[in-house]
């Protein structure tokens, strides 16, 4: 009877490891503040248009997520194959508790310049060597989800999963006058997909630096044509445009003097201003802010802004804000937050590694603890929930297609429109700047 007893006493013991296994995978997933995320702020690819994918099965090269140890790359996934982006993202999401994505492509390609032979770089801060425009970039995305829904035809489970994704047009010079005609046409060739424009680049940090050619800023004729384009068609635009430029250290403090060109921007594409008929709804990325920028008071700034705009913008607290701006200042930034609490996003601004989705998300926990309780599902999901439901009812309504936007084959956005836009000059800045040192 003795190894009978000694096996009845092991089964004991195994069973009372996984009770405890089980149990704190069950305490993990009741850690998280809140049981529904959005994220605001996904990038399907990296600056080298790569990206992870779902690669369990070993198909390609490369680990589950399709990375290579060796040399860091991902294959290129062959037609009929690109859903595994798609797959891969909506694991990382159900990981996460995401329930609603923005998802794009990356607007720009990192070139690897002949001086630096050694090593190619594949984040825009690796080397002084220059971006380009990445026209593919949507063609990319657009292609993963067609894919997807190809190979999940039969699987009304599986093709449900997608309205969780709302796809966003990033690939486009954004100081090209042209650019809203690419945007059609690849709303044309993706019909029924794209629900959002952005990331669009305006004043970013180094990336702006590196730019080839013209540089892009809010308030430029290029941008009044998409945003107009996109105010007329319920499309949200999430845009990049810095408060302030680059500090060389982190005393330098520096006013928010690119301010005033977001907000005749905003002005410009709000109804009943120079012709506008639809007020364009607005993302800020990141707050206005990017590495190596040093601002006072980034809170009031904010509330300014919102004071004036609540009703066109929504403020995306994605990556290094939280942790240069919103956690050092909590108390400050719990009380603009309750102030305005239908206006906050959270994201994960992962690069091409969706799989970070939930370790980039839980810091956000920090905030959402400080918030009051009836504003915390707000901002961790329904802030962003509840606009892309809104703007896809009105272009239903409108005739723009159901969930992702639709047009007619000949429709033709006028040469005409916006080419030389009146902006009118703002003060914004100035007059809150007066203000302060008042009191």
């Amino acid at each position: 009877m003795q190894p009978f007893k000694a096996l009845a006493f092991s089964i004991i013991i195994l069973a009372g490891l996984i009770g405890i296994v089980l149990h704190a995978a069950v305490k993990s997933s009741s850690d998280r503040i809140v049981n529904r995320y959005a994220d605001c702020h996904v990038h399907l690819l990296d600056f080298l248009q790569n990206g992870e994918f779902l690669n369990s099965d070993k198909k390609f090269p490369g680990g589950v997520f399709g990375k290579q140890e060796e040399n860091g790359r991902y294959v290129s996934l062959p037609f009929g194959e690109r859903g595994r982006r798609v797959e891969a993202l909506l694991q990382s999401m159900d990981e996460a508790n995401v329930h609603n994505a923005l998802v794009c492509g990356m607007p720009f390609i990192k070139k690897w310049s002949q001086n630096e032979p050694f090593q190619r770089p594949r984040y825009y801060l690796d080397s002084p060597s220059r971006v380009k425009p990445a026209r593919d970039t949507d063609v990319s995305v657009g292609s993963a989800i067609l894919d997807y829904k190809i190979k999940y035809a039969d699987d009304p489970v599986k093709l449900s999963r997608l309205k969780s994704i709302h796809p966003s047009l990033c690939g486009f010079d954004a100081t090209d006058l042209g650019a809203v005609d690419l945007l059609i046409k690849r709303i044309k060739e993706f019909p029924g997909v794209w629900e959002c424009i952005g990331e669009v680049m305006s004043r970013h940090d180094d990336l702006t630096n590196l730019t080839t050619g013209e540089r892009p800023r809010a308030n430029h004729p290029a941008l009044a044509r998409v945003c107009r384009f996109a105010g007329e068609h319920y499309l949200p635009v999430s845009i990049h445009h810095n408060i302030a430029p680059i500090s060389r250290n982190s005393k330098e403090v520096k006013l928010p003097t690119y301010l005033n060109e977001f907000i005749e921007l905003m002005e410009y594409c709000r109804a009943g201003n120079e012709g506008c008929e639809v007020s364009t709804k607005f993302i800020w990325c990141h707050s206005g802010i990017s590495r190596r920028l040093v601002v006072n008071d980034l809170h009031f700034w904010i509330e300014e802004v919102l004071k004036e705009y609540s009703d066109q913008l929504y403020i995306d607290l994605s990556w290094v804000v939280l942790d240069d701006y919103v956690l050092p200042n909590l108390e400050d930034w719990v009380k603009l937050i309750s102030r305005y609490p239908d206006r906050f996003m959270i994201g994960s601004d992962v690069v091409g590694s969706v799989s970070k989705m939930n370790q980039a998300l839980k810091p956000y926990d920090k905030l959402l603890a400080a918030l009051p309780e009836q504003i915390r599902a707000k901002v961790a999901h329904d802030n962003f929930a509840n606009l892309f439901e809104d703007m896809s009812s009105l272009r239903k309504k409108n005739g723009l297609g159901v969930g992702g936007i639709t047009i007619s084959p000949d429709y033709i956005y006028s040469d005409k429109l916006h080419v030389r836009p009146d902006f009118k000059n703002s003060k914004f800045m100035e007059k809150r700047i007066r203000s302060l040192n008042r009191k």
